[in-house]
């Protein structure tokens, strides 16, 4: 009587972002994926964005996570991720700054902060990043934990990359009656880069 055993090792590949959200892309089982921002596609977003009206002024703050893992999924990969919080202040940087809001909360009624609130916000072109905003600095809904999901469109300035056009929408699709549907962080604004 014989026993055979099959041991089969997945390598590693980095990919180009862009692959991952590319549907016609193949995909092997005995590789693991690394989908790299091998474009530097998210540096130009990385850092401290503003938005100033009168004393109130309006932060994003984004960075770059890379090779995030998501062995649990089936097939496994890796990816890097541009993730982000806001905050809208009073006197910002003065010594009577005041914080009106942030995203730096933890979810809903829970203990667990969020570790970000952009999602799927991974820039696969230069100057251009879209994806998935939380607002969750309005009211809290326990029904909603995520507050209002909108639609980020976040274009750089090519001529001036130290500015940006930031618009979010709602996304399309059908909603609970209850669900919330109206923002409380700025919707088109122009934000300027500090560092």
């Amino acid at each position: 009587m014989f026993t055979v055993f099959f041991s089969y090792a997945q390598t590693e590949k980095i990919e180009d972002i862009r692959q991952f959200y590319n549907s016609n892309f193949k995909k092997s089982s005995l590789i693991i994926y690394y989908y790299k921002d091998v474009n530097n596609y998210f540096t130009p977003f990385i850092g401290t964005w503003i938005y100033q009206n009168g004393n109130q002024t309006f932060v994003m703050k984004f960075w770059k996570e890379t090779k995030v893992s998501y062995i649990n999924e089936n097939p496994k990969f890796y990816i890097d991720e541009l993730c982000g919080h806001y905050k809208l202040v009073q006197n910002y940087g003065q010594p009577n700054e005041q914080v009106i809001y942030t995203s730096e909360k933890n979810i809903g009624n829970s203990v667990t902060p969020w570790p970000t609130i952009v999602m799927s916000n991974q820039p696969t072109e230069p100057y251009k990043m879209t994806g998935t905003i939380y607002d969750v600095a309005g009211p809290l809904n326990p029904s909603y934990p995520t507050g209002v999901t909108g639609r980020l469109e976040m274009i750089i300035n090519p001529v001036n990359p130290d500015t940006a056009q930031w618009e979010v929408t709602l996304p399309m699709g059908m909603r609970g009656l209850d669900q919330p549907s109206t923002f409380t962080i700025p919707t088109n604004i122009t934000l300027t880069k500090v560092n």
